[in-house]
């Protein structure tokens, strides 16, 4: 049964309560508490009825997740000799709920006639705020590992006597090593450090150059490969401690992984760079006017511009209005002025500018400078500063002056030649006509006369003024397609098929040919033409036919894809119709892809296939005049097929 007097094992209550923890004796055999003293109520607020209500059992009030330790913990005590002892930690709840910490040391108070432990004396110190203190430095500690890791650097600390280093986490981890395995494999020193620094920044390390530790402190830049072989650039910042004799005691410092910022400065220096190179080859220059305070920034190329060394002449021109009003002429200035003025007066807020000015530069040269801007405002709707840049248009201007100059005459000259070719078609039939006439009165008057060879010649003559009739009649008719103002209206293309194929009905009878024919599209289009353009390329499929094979001409019709627009460059917001005309015939070397679109090109002999050789040339005209693409596939003996992509509005 449970005993708090001063007959309780020979210990005064008044000792033990003096004592600042919680003594208490505990029975070996009953497994239960024979004394405790009034710290209980101290330290946890139980009063002695609470303690009976444990039924004597201090293993009540050990925290649960604690209770199987302490088991295995008092079963140690068993084991202990006289004079030795063992001590545990373990958290006990206060009554209120709450728990602490305490070191509970113990030894054996006194045992039975067997030798064994009768009796253990135990004593409970609060290492509450001990251990808190412990678990908040660790806190610390890991707050600055894993501070060092995010931030990349570590410190360290050189004891000169000795020749030691000793480094946190950080460093570690910067030249790739691991500090929760490795840290005690390692023996660090300065050399070890120095055989990872660059050969060439090896001098710049300071740890084999004591002599030189004369200043309180240094800042360092150099490189080094971690155990990885990786280059890295790091910083190391230290401060140097000597003692009253001057004498070097220890170095501590930092050192800092700046392989990403060292590497965005030179990236920052490279565009930079670039950029003033493109700049001068470009003959343009960037700016910004902080609307507020006045102040104007030019790049390189801006000095450029207005005729200034970037590197001479930078500290000695003021950039402000007053430099633009000397090198604009008045109109131009003013012009800018004014639209300054309405910005400034909230009377115009635009978002993008785009101007054009003359400007004479400081060497008096003429330039033309085209300048976009961008203009910024705050919350309030206030004017704050305009960004953009100035190019030098001068020589493009000059080029699209002279463009325009042979466009106008190249104009003129296709004219003409248009002209000429539609009057010399009219004037050479009349001649045509003529010979006609003739071959017809020699044919009736001297036919007999005339014997075998003369009929012969007459014959030849009649069918090459047939030829040449053939070959005015197509340039007239590619004369008149060049020189059309008809308008565009929406066309149906399958009444435009269905009258090709009423016009070449005897022809069609007479080959055998079959069609295969997709529905088509309706399109805004001239008629005339594309009929025009229908009847020439099913001419082409009829007249290019093998022998002894009925021509079967498939006419097939998509709409183009997004994509399909993108691939061909194609405005991708109007609806495109792709037409493909597919023949059995003789087809094309591939090579001749393009020479059959142009004017005259035969791949035939005229005893062979006869005809004038531009009736594809008037279907590329057509083509071109809708704004739309034409081009032939095709292999020898194996058909061929032209297609045609037109847009569905113009």
């Amino acid at each position: 049964m449970f005993q708090s007097n001063s007959d309780n094992d020979g210990l005064p209550d008044k000792i033990t309560d003096f004592i600042p923890a919680i003594v208490y004796v505990y029975d070996a055999d009953t497994k239960k508490l024979k004394y405790i003293n009034r710290k209980v109520t101290d330290l946890l607020g139980y009063s002695f009825n609470d303690v009976h209500t444990w039924d004597d059992n201090l293993l009540s009030i050990v925290h649960k997740d604690d209770v199987e330790n302490v088991k295995k913990e008092l079963a140690k005590f068993d084991a202990l000799q006289d004079e030795e002892s063992y001590s545990y930690n373990s958290r006990l709840t206060h009554k209120s709920g709450n728990w602490m910490y305490f070191r509970t040391m113990g030894t054996v108070l006194n045992r039975d006639t067997k030798g064994r432990a009768a009796s253990f004396l135990f004593i409970a110190q609060d290492i509450t705020g001990e251990v808190e203190t412990g678990n908040q430095f660790k806190r610390i500690e890991e707050l600055f590992n894993d501070t060092q890791e995010l931030l990349k650097f570590g410190v360290w600390e050189w004891s000169v006597p000795d020749n030691k280093i000793t480094w946190s986490n950080g460093l570690y981890r910067i030249l790739g090593y691991d500090p929760k395995t490795e840290k005690d494999k390692l023996h660090i020193t300065p050399e070890f450090y120095l055989q990872h620094v660059v050969d060439t920044d090896r001098n710049k390390v300071l740890y084999n150059q004591k002599e030189h530790l004369a200043h309180h402190e240094y800042d360092l830049y150099y490189k080094i490969f971690d155990r990885n072989g990786r280059l890295k650039d790091v910083r190391e910042k230290a401060k140097v401690f000597r003692n009253d004799k001057d004498e070097l005691l220890r170095v501590i410092g930092s050192t800092i992984d700046i392989t990403e910022q060292s590497q965005l400065y030179r990236d920052l220096a490279a565009y930079k760079a670039m950029k003033q190179e493109n700049e001068e080859f470009l003959d343009y220059g960037t700016w910004e006017v902080d609307a507020r305070s006045g102040h104007y920034f030019w790049s390189d190329g801006m000095y450029r511009l207005f005729g200034y060394n970037p590197e001479t002449d930078k500290s000695k021109v003021v950039v402000n209005e007053a430099l633009y009003q000397k090198h604009m002429n008045e109109e131009h200035f003013a012009r800018s002025k004014s639209f300054i003025d309405s910005v400034i007066a909230e009377q115009e807020r635009p978002e993008k500018f785009v101007s054009e000015y003359e400007i004479k530069t400081n060497d008096g040269s003429i330039k033309r400078i085209e300048t976009s801007g961008r203009l910024f405002y705050d919350n309030a709707g206030q004017w704050i500063k305009t960004i953009g840049t100035s190019r030098d248009i001068t020589r493009l201007r000059q080029y699209q002056s002279n463009l325009e100059e042979k466009i106008r005459d190249l104009d003129r000259s296709n004219k003409e030649l248009e002209e000429f070719a539609y009057v010399a078609s009219h004037d050479m039939n009349e001649p045509l006509r003529k010979i006609t006439t003739f071959i017809e009165r020699l044919e009736s008057k001297y036919k007999s006369e005339l014997g075998a060879d003369g009929k012969l010649y007459l014959s030849r003559i009649s069918a090459s003024v047939e030829n040449m009739r053939h070959l005015i009649d197509t340039l007239l008719e590619f004369s008149r397609t060049t020189r059309t103002n008809q308008p565009f209206v929406p066309v149906d293309l399958n009444a435009i098929m269905k009258e090709v194929q009423t016009d070449l009905e005897l022809k069609i009878e007479e080959t055998s040919t079959s069609f295969q024919i997709d529905a088509l599209p309706v399109i805004e289009a001239i008629p005339s033409q594309m009929k025009q353009l229908f009847d020439n390329l099913v001419n082409n499929s009829i007249k290019f036919r093998k022998l002894n094979t009925h021509p079967i001409i498939n006419i097939r019709c998509s709409r183009l894809s997004r994509r399909q627009k993108e691939q061909h460059q194609l405005d991708t917001a109007n609806n495109w119709f792709k037409i493909e005309f597919t023949d059995n015939g003789i087809g094309f070397e591939p090579e001749y892809k393009e020479r059959i679109f142009q004017i005259f090109q035969r791949l035939h002999g005229k005893t062979e296939y006869p005809g004038s050789g531009i009736g594809l040339a008037i279907c590329k005209k057509i083509i071109d005049q809708h704004k739309g693409l034409i081009y032939a596939t095709g292999e020898p003996d194996n058909g061929a097929t032209f297609t045609i992509i037109l847009p569905e509005h113009q």
